[in-house]
């Protein structure tokens, strides 16, 4: 028979790609996989077995996950076996972890959840989010870095910098590189001519990170300038590949000159020259949020320490500008999940450092960030300030609220409460002064057409504060300037009446009732009818 239009039996037991997995966890660990620092190097010492154990047998943890990134699950079958015999005798148990809930860059502390599990191992990147659903102990890759070359790459870029004025030196590396960070702070500091600082990453304690009074949590790696210096006089130096890490690096210092050495490549290149694109496809995206009425908080990671109380501030800020606001989680996020909310006319991504900006012309709706929305909520007239532009959802917090009175996430003092109450009225006095306004018609720059502000009135939400509870019969009388009764949008009713299609038609007492009958019985290649 000829094989021209058909292949050998065998071929259905080859598989290409499972048997280069194959030979890879056979071999070990590899360059490709855990970086090429860790070639030459035992599973124990590259996976940091012995500190893992020592953190666990401390703690007196009895479920402990381990969580592995795709492109180091060939090796997860050795971890977990040599970490599983030195924990065995304490009861504990170990887990492997994979295809992550949100992204490999943060803790999956859903499936944490599942488990239980008391501890988590993380493996590979990591955006260094804080978390404080449980203990967490991060292995970061080893890549190797020739250190004297990138110092003088580096300062050979940044020489024109230099001679503009610019004072001192900020290094910055990626994760992978953090095994290399006591040779780069000592080689850069003796050659450096001027002050330099280093972002050293701070790992977790074995006790998740405390948050204050607001809900921030302390960062596990921040950029701060040398003594006696403005960040501004500072030029920024970044070690790894361009990639969402540099990408909110760039953004988050967009007046600050940044040069990225590819240790790949062994070359530098100026990212600050491409910040002003960017920031303004992120302005774009803020004049579509103030063209919205309709918003869903999307949350990224459950476990994120500062996502709960910022939550609730977005929500109470939304419900106080009469906007109306969805929660979802809907795990990783692609265009088909969020088409299916097409009454949401923009989201808002409370997400990790990296994670945090969704720039995709591939879905619906504009995706912005926390402190994005709440420019968005102050109205068109306030400044759009790139250089406080962040995804960091501590600083978000740490900033002041649209409206003073929204953040009540806690209980708060009488004296508290008193003074919220004042707010309140206040805020409700200036809202009746500016609602003739609000409800004339403005021309929107992104649709280039007039548009009416729609007005919410969540109940469902609760209220923000006591004073709304004892003056609650006042929403059901809103009434403007003018003295005419305020029309109050319901996100749903308004949504299916502007919608062509709503379903099939109901006719009711309209049609004859029909006999019920015996349908058909069988499997498709031969129903019974048909033998």
């Amino acid at each position: 028979m000829s094989d021209a239009f058909s292949t050998h039996p065998e071929h259905a037991l080859d598989h290409p790609e499972l048997e280069a997995i194959l030979e890879q966890a056979k071999a070990g660990p590899s360059s490709a996989s855990l970086g090429d620092g860790a070639a030459g190097m035992s599973v124990e010492d590259t996976f940091e077995v012995e500190e893992s154990v020592r953190r666990i047998l401390e703690g007196g943890y009895k479920t402990i996950g381990l969580q592995f990134p795709d492109e180091l699950l060939p090796t997860s079958v050795s971890v977990y076996r040599a970490i599983q015999t030195r924990i065995g005798h304490t009861g504990a148990q170990a887990y492997v972890l994979a295809d992550s809930t949100y992204g490999n860059c943060c803790p999956d502390i859903l499936s944490c959840l599942h488990l239980p599990a008391d501890f988590l191992v993380h493996y590979g990147h990591a955006c260094l989010t804080p978390t404080d659903a449980l203990p967490i102990h991060y292995v970061f890759p080893r890549k190797k870095l020739d250190v004297g070359h990138a110092f003088g790459a580096l300062s050979k870029t940044s020489e024109e910098d230099v001679q503009d004025g610019k004072k001192g030196v900020i290094v910055v590396w990626d994760v992978a590189y953090d095994w290399l960070a006591s040779s780069i702070a000592e080689t850069f500091t003796k050659e450096s001519t001027i002050p330099i600082t280093f972002a050293h990453i701070n790992k977790p304690t074995a006790a998740p990170p405390k948050t204050d009074e607001k809900g921030k949590a302390p960062a596990l790696r921040s950029v701060e300038p040398p003594e006696g210096l403005a960040l501004t006089d500072c030029i920024l130096w970044y070690i790894g590949e361009e990639g969402r890490s540099s990408m909110n690096l760039q953004m988050t210092h967009a007046y600050n000159s940044l040069y990225l050495y590819s240790p790949t490549s062994q070359t530098t290149s100026p990212l600050h020259r491409t910040t002003s694109r960017l920031l303004s496809r992120r302005l774009f995206a803020l004049h579509q949020a103030l063209s919205s009425d309709v918003f869903g908080l999307i949350v990224s990671n459950i476990g994120l320490s500062s996502s709960r109380p910022l939550l609730a501030q977005l929500r109470a800020d939304l419900r106080r500008a009469q906007k109306k606001s969805y929660t979802l989680s809907v795990g990783r996020l692609n265009p088909a999940k969020l088409a299916n909310f097409v009454e949401i006319e923009c989201f808002v991504l409370v997400g990790c450092n990296e994670g945090g900006v969704v720039d995709s012309k591939e879905f619906l709706r504009p995706i912005i960030t926390p402190w994005e929305l709440s420019l968005a909520l102050q109205g068109e007239g306030h400044e759009w300030a790139p250089e406080k532009w962040t995804l960091d959802l501590g600083k978000v917090l740490e900033g002041e609220s649209v409206f003073p009175s929204a953040g009540l996430w806690t209980d708060e003092p009488t004296d508290a409460k008193a003074k919220a109450d004042e707010d309140d009225d206040k805020s409700e006095t200036q809202s009746n002064h500016s609602t003739s306004s609000d409800e004339a018609p403005k021309f929107s720059l992104i649709t280039g057409t007039y548009r009416t502000k729609k007005r919410f009135n969540d109940e469902s939400a609760g209220p923000a504060s006591t004073n709304q509870i004892e003056s609650g019969i006042q929403d059901l009388t809103l009434r403007n300037q003018t003295f005419s009764l305020s029309k109050l949008e319901s996100a749903g009713s308004s949504f299916l009446a502007s919608r062509e299609f709503k379903g099939l038609e109901v006719r009711y007492g309209m049609d004859e009732p029909s006999l019920l009958e015996e349908g058909r019985s069988g499997v498709a290649r031969g129903y019974t009818e048909e033998k």
